[in-house]
């Protein structure tokens, strides 16, 4: 009997000390931001990597108290952490009445995503959100960028910050829908414009016309053939009415003895980007330009 009363106040203490030591249901925040979004971090501070965009409104599972200024949150499967001014805690599960599991969470937008796209480029990206500061980039027209934040007048994307005088908001949806492996080479092509422009050449140290396009795509696992002509048996072949960005662009002018003589790729709005000359280097283009529409070959859809 002594051994019974001894594994029964055993038992009882065993789950005393298992409720202590449990911790508390996770409260509920939510994100306070008007015009803004909350960035979810990978850790409580604002060096480290952005892992989602918590726009105004959104609900997330708070795992922990205030440490520093910051909360560690889950969010959608993803735990990471947010500042404390931002986050309004609306409910402790701990103080509340037994959880009802069966009760279903509010629907949420299948996407917290803003994207801009670049209406009169082109357009120049600053340091800032205001004209005082530095240029350190540009989009060209019909360019988009996801938002990480509006401001007044602007928008802060990853590169910097853009006026919102000359984009206008697409919704993630219509962007996701649009974008395209083709568009991704169109537009990791564009860091090059202004390189030089080298005979021969096929690296960032300079680029020929056919060298310039196999780099860009050789950097996606495509292997283009060496030259113009060459490149007109890659792909599979496109009019120019049916362009689409990543598309290449093949040209002949003059009474060379050969198919092609110039190649670019075509970033869209009747655009391509190319290494010209050795006095301009890699530039942009209109199609439109008589001298390229007179020349046109034909376009080689690659992907």
């Amino acid at each position: 009997m002594n051994f019974k009363r001894t594994v029964s106040r055993l038992t009882v203490g065993l789950l005393l000390v298992s409720t202590l030591i449990t911790p508390a249901l996770a409260a509920t925040g939510t994100v306070n931001t008007e015009g803004s979004s909350l960035r979810l971090r990978s850790e409580a501070n604002t060096s480290s990597s952005v892992l989602k965009q918590l726009s105004h409104g959104t609900q997330v599972d708070v795992l922990s108290g205030l440490v520093d200024g910051w909360y560690q949150v889950s969010y959608k499967g993803t735990t990471g952490y947010v500042s404390g001014e931002y986050l309004t805690i609306t409910e402790d599960n701990a103080a509340a009445p037994a959880p009802q599991t069966t009760a279903a969470p509010a629907a949420e937008p299948a996407s917290d995503k803003v994207y801009i796209k670049v209406t009169e480029g082109p357009l120049n990206i600053r340091s800032g959100p205001s004209t005082d500061y530095d240029r350190v980039g540009s989009l060209y027209t019909g360019r988009t960028a996801e938002v990480v934040e509006k401001l007044d007048g602007w928008y802060h994307i990853s590169d910097g910050y853009v006026s919102a005088d000359y984009v206008t908001e697409i919704d993630a949806a219509a962007y996701e829908a649009s974008y395209s492996k083709g568009q991704e080479i169109a537009d990791y092509a564009l860091q090059f414009k202004g390189y030089r422009y080298v005979h021969g050449g096929s690296s960032p140290s300079g680029f020929d016309c056919s060298g310039f396009t196999s780099y860009v795509y050789k950097q996606f696992g495509y292997s283009l053939n060496r030259t113009c002509s060459g490149q007109l048996d890659n792909g599979t072949p496109v009019s120019m009415s049916e362009l689409q960005p990543g598309d290449i662009v093949i040209f002949k002018k003059g009474n060379a003895n050969t198919r092609a003589t110039h190649v670019g790729l075509y970033i869209g709005n009747n655009q391509f980007i190319h290494a010209s000359t050795a006095k301009v280097g890699v530039i942009i283009s209109k199609l439109s330009d008589a001298y390229y529409t007179t020349g046109f070959v034909g376009g080689r859809r690659i992907v």
